[in-house]
């Protein structure tokens, strides 16, 4: 999957992203880092075929991405947004159900077994039969993230996946997704707010700012405390931490 010299706005708005060509390689992990406002979630959304470059093009396969059907695309990638609907009492497992509708014409019933594998994959067999409400913000993230991976997907892409959750559940859905990944050899392109869990996490960062792609490569690559300065705007320092390696910390003040 690649963009090549995209550029969008949306309507009536100044330019968003500007020539961005960068690849996503099969099999990865892509974390995109920057502030807010930089375009991280735009260009999560060219990759989903969600919006249309305005200049350039994204493609998947060789093939410009708005070529396929939203069936053909449903079965080559899933997203996994912030924040999702819920209706009524949906139970957990006929939300995971959902992702495996690309494979069924409109009235077919999706049996419980179809999807059994992607609610264990996720630590959720338990939880099938409880409606969503009942959930933690924890849970029903991995509930989202079942439901995508029940669509079979060539690439995952996650929408800044932890930013409602605390520590324990940020570490334990990072850690369902590096295993899921080493198991299915399945490509993850996110958007992640910590960058310590990015480089941590990721064989591949690409570093946003303003709209522009300001430094792409492996975590060791990146590494370099006056790129990270110059990117997020601040002070940045990498320290070794006992038990978990390089850290980086913002230092105060000018």
């Amino acid at each position: 999957m690649e963009l090549n010299q995209v550029s969008f706005r949306y309507p009536k708005h100044q330019t968003v992203l500007h020539d961005i060509s960068v690849e996503a390689p099969k099999g990865k992990i892509i974390s995109i880092i920057g502030p807010n406002g930089s375009g991280k979630s735009t260009i999560l959304k060219l990759l989903a075929g969600i919006l249309t470059p305005t200049v350039g093009q994204v493609t998947l396969d060789n093939q410009s991405i708005n070529t396929f059907s939203r069936k053909q695309l449903a079965s080559k990638l899933a997203i996994v947004s912030q924040k999702n609907d819920l209706y009524d009492e949906i139970k957990v497992i006929d939300v995971v159900k959902t992702g495996r509708l690309p494979y069924h014409k409109l009235l077919d019933v999706i049996s419980d077994e179809e999807v059994t594998q992607y609610l264990a994959m996720t630590n959720l067999s338990e939880l099938a039969q409880r409606p969503m409400t009942s959930l933690s913000g924890g849970q029903q993230q991995r509930v989202w993230l079942a439901s995508a991976l029940a669509q079979e997907p060539e690439y995952l892409l996650l929408d800044e996946p932890t930013t409602y959750l605390d520590i324990h559940y940020q570490t334990d859905l990072m850690a369902i997704l590096k295993q899921l990944h080493e198991r299915e050899q399945i490509t993850i392109v996110m958007v992640l707010h910590d960058i310590n869990q990015a480089f941590k996490i990721s064989d591949e960062l690409w570093l946003i700012k303003d709209g522009k792609l300001v430094a792409e490569g492996s975590p060791e690559k990146c590494y370099d405390s006056e790129l990270l300065g110059a990117v997020f705007e601040a002070r940045m320092q990498i320290v070794t931490v006992p038990h978990y390696g390089r850290y980086i910390v913002e230092i105060p003040g000018k």
